[in-house]
């Protein structure tokens, strides 16, 4: 009786196309996977400015005193840009510089730790690169303009978000994406 036996598994050619298939998906998969991790931060940065601004509206509504956002540091307020994080407090001095310590006035409300890589936070229209709000809960108007359009971007996206604060104080987020016209964002 002749027992016939059949091999099992795979040949090299099979082996070494599914390896190439694999690794092209995998390639394709890290590109999109990149694009959509850049895209949140985008989103996540906006998303706790507009947080910023919203708890400084409120304090400043509650201790109907001045309060800024401004980049810096709880150590180093104001820096020149704010990738390096940013920070809110009272401003009780109105000179638009944290003043702590012994001699200082100003209480620390908030601070936002740095951004990550390649995002960047700047404003679009005044001309000071910080914005606050009066006791009033109004928009002070420090920069000389009767709105605030802060933009949102990434060195590794195009995408882009603006936050628009009215000179009521009222602030929102604006995606030219999720807008019919692009140009009413900022």
């Amino acid at each position: 009786m002749n027992v016939h036996i059949r091999p099992r598994g795979f040949t090299l050619i099979e082996l070494m196309v599914t390896v190439a298939l694999v690794t092209v998906m995998m390639t394709l998969a890290a590109s999109g996977l990149q694009r959509l991790l850049a895209n949140q931060q985008v989103s996540a940065a906006a998303s706790d400015l507009l947080t910023a601004s919203m708890q400084a509206r409120s304090t400043a509504l509650k201790n109907n005193q001045r309060v800024i956002v401004q980049p810096g540091t709880s150590t180093q307020a104001p820096s020149g840009t704010w990738d390096t994080g940013y920070v809110v407090y009272v401003d009780v001095a109105q000179d638009s510089t944290f003043n702590s310590g012994t001699s200082g006035t100003d209480t620390m409300v908030l601070t936002q730790e740095a951004l990550p890589g390649g995002l960047s936070i700047s404003k679009v229209s005044g001309t000071n690169n910080f914005f606050g709000y009066e006791g009033s809960g109004f928009l002070a108007s420090i920069g000389g303009s009767a709105n605030s359009t802060w933009l949102v971007s990434s060195t590794k996206t195009d995408r882009k978000k603006y936050m628009v604060i009215e000179r009521s104080g009222r602030a929102r987020i604006c995606d030219p994406l999720l807008v019919r016209s692009p140009e009413t964002c900022p």
